[in-house]
């Protein structure tokens, strides 16, 4: 009996041991977009062609929608459970009343859960802080037990859906595609496994399509983009070409592919006019550690794939900070970005924890709030030299971390937004 018992339960799991689905398309230029809506709506981040061809008239558009013609960018970056920093960061910029209402907003992974919010504003902060303060994220991480053995990902992924269902209500798309229609633009990324290329959707062109189909793909679209892989099962997208041939493409975390992005990746090596960007002002926020000090990583699974992850965040996320540093000094831009402090405990990206959560959103309002928060890869290299030191002291080294921000009270004359 028992025999014949483990033969089903094995027999059982073999019959479901992969996702279901059919070929992905084989171009990858391709013209398969999902039914009912139109080309534009997303690109492969590396795509030159398109970003010669679409860039002047989508600077144009976006500098129209600034009231003062001054083009105001927010990307945020991935980090799992650390997007509950940025969370508090964006309250905290509108209780001290320095959140600028940014033409721009791009978000990957946790970012892109972010991102609708960041888009929409102060209006949206009790959202904001629901989906981020820790209450909304109980039982996100629900194991697969044995069935992990067989199928794509260790956890469930009906209970991010859910989560991420709850808040793309009919209001928060209808919110954002009268935005998109003022000239506003939201992007996310996601990473198409099958090409192995970041591809950049436009949320706020998904929305003003209007309807449930739209909503179901924005909500899809944000659940891929925070679909760590091997954490959670991919997401597959359905796509259909001209000639009507359907396909499946297979999404994950976007941060697989870039930690944070301010336009397609193809942008950099553009024919772009520099000054359709002089005067810009690029604000970039990164859900994680840049730096940390060491410490000993526990000997299991879990420990050792978080602690993977971050390393893969802080090392693409530096380098992603000194290109996009490179290219706003060469086009005329200026570039402030925030960072959780390296002297804060470490951050686990799967610590879904309550008081984990709600101690990170503290943190990024409170530094908000205190005018604390922004700062440039100058100060941020002067305060690593300065932790750096305090740590090597034996009495320095004991101070509370919860009390500091990215910014300290002695840069603040210099820390603002330029």
């Amino acid at each position: 009996m028992i025999r014949i018992i483990g033969v089903a339960l094995l027999s059982a799991l073999l019959g479901g041991c992969t996702v279901p689905r059919l070929p992905a398309p084989r171009s990858i230029y391709g013209t398969a977009i999902p039914a009912g809506f139109p080309p534009s709506i997303r690109q492969l981040s590396r795509d030159l062609r398109a970003v010669d061809a679409q860039m002047p008239t989508l600077l144009d558009n976006l500098r129209h929608a600034a009231p003062d013609g001054v083009l105001q960018v927010l990307a945020i970056s991935g980090g799992g459970a650390a997007g509950a920093f940025g969370a508090g960061a964006l309250v905290g910029l509108t209780e001290r009343g320095e959140r600028p209402r940014f033409q721009l907003v791009t978000g990957v992974s946790t970012g892109a859960l972010l991102a609708p919010f960041a888009f929409l504003g102060p209006a949206w902060d009790r959202q904001l802080t629901a989906a981020f303060s820790g209450e909304s994220t109980i039982g996100l991480l629900q194991s697969r037990g044995l069935a992990a053995l067989f199928r794509p990902g260790l956890y469930q992924s009906a209970p991010l859906v859910a989560v991420v269902d709850r808040f793309v209500t009919p209001e928060l798309v209808n919110a954002v595609a009268k935005e998109a229609r003022g000239g506003r633009m939201l992007l996310i990324a996601t990473t198409d496994l099958d090409k192995q290329e970041a591809v950049i959707w436009d949320l706020g062109l998904v929305a003003e399509q209007g309807g449930e189909r739209a909503r179901r793909l924005f909500r899809d679209l944000l659940v891929a983009s925070a679909t760590i892989p091997g954490v959670f099962p991919p997401v597959l997208i359905h796509v259909q070409d001209r000639a009507g041939h359907r396909y499946d493409e297979m999404h994950v975390d976007g941060g697989t592919s870039t930690p944070f992005f301010i336009a397609p990746e193809a942008v950099f090596a553009a024919r772009v006019d520099p000054r359709l960007l002089t005067g810009s002002k690029v604000y970039v926020l990164i859900n994680g550690q840049l730096v940390g000090p060491p410490s000993t990583t526990p000997d299991r699974t879990l420990p050792i794939l978080g602690r993977s992850l971050s390393a893969v965040s802080r090392y693409s996320s530096r380098s992603a900070l000194e290109a996009v540093d490179e290219f706003a000094q060469r086009t005329g831009m200026s570039l402030h970005f925030t960072s959780i402090p390296g002297s804060y405990p470490e951050v686990g990206v799967l610590d879904f924890r309550r008081d984990s959560m709600r101690s990170l959103y503290r943190l990024g309002e409170r530094c908000a709030a205190r005018g604390q928060l922004w700062t440039t890869l100058e100060q941020a290299a002067a305060q690593g030299e300065r932790d750096a030191a305090e740590a090597a002291d034996p009495v320095k080294s004991g101070a509370d971390p919860h009390g500091e921000c990215p910014v300290e009270d002695s840069a603040l004359l210099t820390s603002g937004p330029g």
